[in-house]
């Protein structure tokens, strides 16, 4: 039992540090709005966490690198998923009412704070958390589909509420799919920068 909460301590440690790091930047007192805040989370703890994966062992084993086409084809598909995944959930929300407040708070800053902290800072820092760490730690554990469930489940579950819980749990799916095909970091964080760009291209441009 000891040992099992060992596990579970070492694989949850950097979402806990990433929690606290948010809870420090709200309690600065900065009065900046939700998308600003969780960008400068983010910068703090992104090169913490690539400090962890290099303990890891994550750098020791030489990567893929991706061609300009796989690049394209990941933001494709990318940009895809996000737009199925947000019609299925206007269509949930229009008939359960449960509010996106989180997305909401998101979106409300300038565009361009959007689309240099939500649309790629991040993503980056989400990365490195929940698929480089989170989940290679879980796989020394588990099989990789088990895997790949409980991570895509830690990485909804970590967004907040139902919406985003729906959503985010087939996109972590998809995202640690690409990323055991691709065999490299880069590829789940293009795809997230894919869908956090084009959601925020789509929410501007549907408020105009």
């Amino acid at each position: 039992m000891m040992e099992m909460i060992q596990i579970w301590v070492k694989i949850l440690e950097p979402v806990l540090i990433h929690f606290i790091a948010i809870n420090i930047v709200q309690m600065m007192g900065l009065h900046a709005d939700a998308a600003f805040l969780t960008t400068m989370a983010a910068v703090m703890v992104l090169p913490f966490f690539c400090y962890i994966m290099k303990k890891d062992g994550y750098f020791q084993k030489k990567r893929k690198i991706l061609s300009f086409g796989k690049v394209v084809g990941i933001a494709v598909l990318g940009i895809g998923a996000n737009a199925a995944c947000s019609i299925l959930l206007n269509l949930i929300n229009s008939r359960t009412g449960f509010p996106n407040d989180v997305q909401e708070a998101l979106f409300g800053s300038s565009l361009a704070v959007q689309l240099t902290g939500i649309g790629i800072i991040v993503p980056i820092m989400e990365e490195v958390l929940f698929r480089g760490l989170v989940y290679n730690r879980l796989k020394a554990y588990n099989n990789e589909w088990w895997s790949m469930i409980l991570a895509a489940g830690i990485f909804a579950v970590y967004h907040g509420n139902p919406l985003q819980i729906l959503f985010a749990f087939p996109m972590g799916l998809l995202i640690l799919a690409v990323y055991e095909k691709e065999e490299t970091l880069l590829a789940p964080v293009v795809l997230h920068m894919a869908v956090n760009v084009s959601s925020i291209l789509f929410t501007a441009a549907g408020g105009q």
